[in-house]
Formats: C-alpha cells, sequence, structure tokens
C-alpha cells in the first residue's frame, strides 16, 4: 500500500511539473469537453486524473494538492467524479446511457461535475453516437475527459467537439522520476526500449526475462546471417511465451536505431548501449530494407493477437528479414 502511494505520487509529481500539463492548465478552461491522446496507457490515464484535479481544485493555484477537493481526488475518492468503463475494458452503450442519467445530476461535493472515459478509441460505434448528444451542448459546470490511444478510431464529429491534446513521449529523466530503483541493473535497456513509454517501461521493469530477451533480440539482428540460422533463432525467442509484443517492440526499437545511424543522425539513437554493436551490421542493410522491416513490423502488431502461433510468426518475421535484406541490397 505505502509503495503504491509513492509511486502515486511520484505521478502527480511528474504531470504537474510537465511542460504541456502546465501550459493547458494555464489556458482559460473555455470548453467542457477533452480529449487527450497517447499510445502510453499510465500516463494517459494520470493525466485525465490530474487535470480533473486541476477542474475540481477550490486553492488559488491549481492544483493546490492541498485542499480537500485535491486531497479526495488523489484518492480517487470524489463521488463528482465518475470513471468509464466499469468493466474496465471496453465502453458500451450502456456506460453511455449511466453518463446521460448522472450529467443532469447536481454536483454533490463540488460545483462541477467530471466524467473521464478511459479506452476511449476502442468505444463502440453505438456508444460513440450516443455521447455526441451530450458534447454538442453539454451541461453547465460538467465536463467530460476522453482518453484515447489512437484518435482515428474516434468518429470525427466526437473530435470536432472537443480540445485536443496529444501527449509527447516522456524523456528517461521523467520516467526514472517514477520508477526510481524499480529498474535495477536493466536501467539502461529499459529506458532505451520504451521509447518515452511509462506503461511499456513499467512493463519491463517488472519482467525477470526482459534482459535476456533483450539480448536474444538483438542477437537476431547482429548475428543471423542466412535461413539456416533462423531456427535457432526463432527457438530462442519463442521460449518467451506470450511476450510476442514486447518482442516486436524491441526489434522496431533496433531497427528504428539501425535507420537513424544509416541517415547519419545518431544522436537520435535509443540505444546507445549498444550503438556499436549495430553498426558493425549497418553494412548489410540499406534505408529500403530498413524501412520494409520496419512497416512489417507495424503491420504485425495491427494484427497479433494472443491466441497467435508465436513460433510461426516469429520463423515468418525472421525469414522476411533475411529476404528483404538480399532483395534491397540485390537490386
Amino acid at each position: 500500500m505505502l509503495k503504491l502511494k509513492r509511486i502515486m505520487i511520484e505521478y502527480e509529481n511528474l504531470i504537474a511539473q510537465n511542460s504541456q500539463f502546465c501550459s493547458l492548465i494555464k489556458e482559460e478552461v473555455n470548453c467542457n469537453s477533452f480529449i487527450f491522446e497517447s499510445s502510453d496507457e499510465i500516463y494517459l490515464k494520470n493525466f485525465a486524473y490530474e487535470f480533473a484535479k486541476f477542474l475540481f481544485c477550490t486553492g488559488d493555484q491549481k492544483p493546490c494538492n492541498k485542499c480537500l477537493m485535491c486531497e479526495k481526488m488523489s484518492l480517487l475518492a470524489l463521488s463528482d467524479l465518475t470513471i468509464f468503463p466499469k468493466d474496465g475494458k471496453t465502453i458500451l452503450t450502456e456506460d453511455i446511457k449511466d453518463l446521460i442519467e448522472k450529467v443532469y445530476l447536481s454536483p454533490m461535493e463540488s460545483d462541477k461535475k467530471v466524467f473521464i472515459l478511459e479506452n476511449f478509441s476502442s468505444a463502440t460505434i453505438s456508444a460513440q453516437n450516443k455521447l455526441l448528444k451530450i458534447l454538442e451542448e453539454p451541461p453547465k459546470d460538467v465536463y467530460i475527459i476522453l482518453c484515447v490511444q489512437n484518435a482515428s478510431k474516434v468518429l470525427p464529429t466526437i473530435l470536432s467537439r472537443c480540445k485536443k491534446t496529444v501527449l509527447k513521449p516522456l524523456c528517461n529523466r521523467e520516467i526514472k522520476s517514477v520508477l526510481q530503483n524499480e529498474m535495477g541493473v536493466r536501467e539502461e535497456e529499459i529506458l532505451s526500449s520504451s521509447s518515452g513509454n511509462l506503461t511499456k517501461a513499467l512493463s519491463y521493469s517488472r519482467d525477470e526475462e526482459f534482459l535476456s530477451l533483450y539480448s536474444n533480440t538483438l542477437g537476431c539482428i547482429t548475428q543471423m546471417k542466412n535461413s539456416s540460422e533462423v531456427i535457432r533463432f526463432s527457438y530462442k525467442l519463442s521460449q518467451y511465451k506470450g511476450k510476442i509484443v514486447t518482442i516486436l517492440e524491441l526489434f522496431e526499437s533496433f531497427f528504428r536505431d539501425l535507420l537513424m545511424i544509416r541517415l547519419g543522425k545518431e544522436e537520435l539513437v535509443r540505444n546507445k548501449n549498444v550503438k556499436n554493436n549495430l553498426k558493425k551490421v549497418l553494412f548489410e542493410y540499406n534505408g529500403d530494407s530498413l524501412d520494409l522491416i520496419i512497416r512489417k513490423i507495424y503491420d504485425i502488431k495491427k494484427q497479433v493477437d494472443f491466441n497467435c502461433n508465436q513460433s510461426l510468426l516469429i520463423d515468418n518475421f525472421l525469414l522476411y528479414i533475411l529476404e528483404v535484406k538480399y532483395l534491397c541490397n540485390n537490386k
């Protein structure tokens, strides 16, 4: 419990000092509907919570973190705050019906009501259409915050009725401020692979196999030279059951760094700790091959699900790497 409380305080401190958050709360709040977009689920959620605290705060300098409203908001124990979806997964039409019923009720503890709709990217179309009616004419002192990981999945009519803020990735210093000592000896690998995404960094820090997975994924790129070695490397990666998304993210991180080196932008390399390893195999990849491989990773990530055959997927991807290298280098 104490550890959880410490982490929540770190989240609050992180967001309160974030330049985007500071700019947002300095603006005059002249609308009732907001969209915050980020692929970083944890940071996105806590950004929305902190903004809600700003709206509820009764102190002179908002959020003051001292008034009763701020204290209750930090505990998510404010009756005038409602978070959807109730099941923590997908927002359905029933959730919006519940929201509409509550929207017109008078506040109980504050002078306003705030509704946070998490994971709104996955909301059903019927739910989005039903919410649209409220967004067109929201009641006074009612604020609706939509948390989206992919705005392209949100109806344009909803996007046009909300003030949108795309959250920038965090820097390594900000991630370290939250995770502190949780990364241990894996700190360099975790920070370079998470690409400013707090959710990924937290996941990697709790994964005891992350360091060996990082090493084996890198080995596929730096050591695999022909199709006869695909089985050996595929077998290594297939031992990490249920971690296909992490494997793909690591591949994406390494190939992105190879592309940056190829473009002469070494200052943008994230995995600086293995930059020399990557430079040794740079001659094997031209710009076209790296572009195709990165696009392939994006495509696979969109299609992958928890029931996929991980071994077969890795086999096919490693063969694709070899094929693309050969075709692009022999044009």
